[in-house]
C-alpha cells in the first residue's frame, strides 16, 4: 500500500496531470510531527523511570526505618531489670539483656552516618544514611524522664525513637515508641 502511494501510476500521471506521491513539504511536515511525538513520548518515559527510582529509594528507606524500630522494640523487651540501663542519651541507648549480653543502639550524630546495633561486641547496621535520630525517655506517669542509669534503678518506662533517613535529595521520617518490658 505504501509502495502504491509513493510510486507513480502506470501512465506516469495521476489526476489533474500531476504525478502521484508525496511532495517534499508534505514529507517534511510528517517528519517534524513524528519527531515532536517521539520527543514527547521519550520525556514521558524518562519521567516514569525517575518516578520509579524515587519510589524504589523511598520504599528501601521505609523498610530500613521499620526494621530499626522493630529491632529496638524487640530488644527493649529483653532488658534484664531496672538497673540494667547504662547509657540513655539522645543518640545512644545501652543496656544489659536477660542473657547478660550488652546491647547498644548508637548513632554518631553525623548526617548520613549509620544507626548501629551492637550486641556482645558484634556490630551491625540497622539503618543506613541516618540524617537525624533522637531517643526520648518517659516515666511511668507519662512525663519526660531524666534517665537514672545503672547501678541505680532507672526511671525509664517508655522509649520513643524519632529517625529520619536521607538518600540523595529524598528523606523519610518515622516515629515509634516502645515500653521497656522488664521495668
Amino acid at each position: 500500500m505504501v509502495h502504491q502511494l509513493l510510486t507513480p501510476v502506470r501512465g506516469g500521471r495521476g489526476r489533474g496531470g500531476r504525478e502521484r506521491g508525496f511532495t517534499l513539504p508534505e514529507l517534511l511536515i510528517v517528519i517534524v510531527i513524528a519527531s515532536v511525538l517521539a520527543i514527547a513520548f521519550s520525556s514521558m518515559f524518562i519521567q516514569a523511570v525517575k518516578t520509579y527510582q524515587f519510589m524504589d529509594a523511598e520504599k528501601d528507606m521505609l523498610a530500613d526505618t521499620r526494621y530499626a524500630e522493630e529491632r529496638v522494640t524487640r530488644e527493649l523487651k529483653r532488658v534484664r531489670n531496672n538497673t540494667s540501663i547504662s547509657a540513655a542519651t539522645a543518640t545512644t541507648l545501652t543496656f544489659v539483656d536477660r542473657q547478660n549480653a550488652t546491647v547498644s543502639f548508637s548513632w554518631s550524630g553525623v548526617s548520613g552516618a549509620d544507626l548501629l546495633f551492637t550486641k556482645s561486641g558484634v556490630s551491625q547496621t540497622l539503618a543506613k544514611g541516618v540524617d537525624s535520630l533522637a531517643f526520648r525517655y518517659w516515666k511511668q506517669d507519662g512525663t519526660a524522664a531524666t534517665p537514672v542509669l545503672s547501678p541505680s534503678a532507672t526511671d525509664i518506662w517508655r522509649v520513643t525513637l524519632y529517625m529520619r533517613l536521607i538518600k540523595g535529595t529524598q528523606t523519610v521520617a518515622s516515629f515509634g515508641s516502645a515500653f521497656v518490658r522488664s521495668l
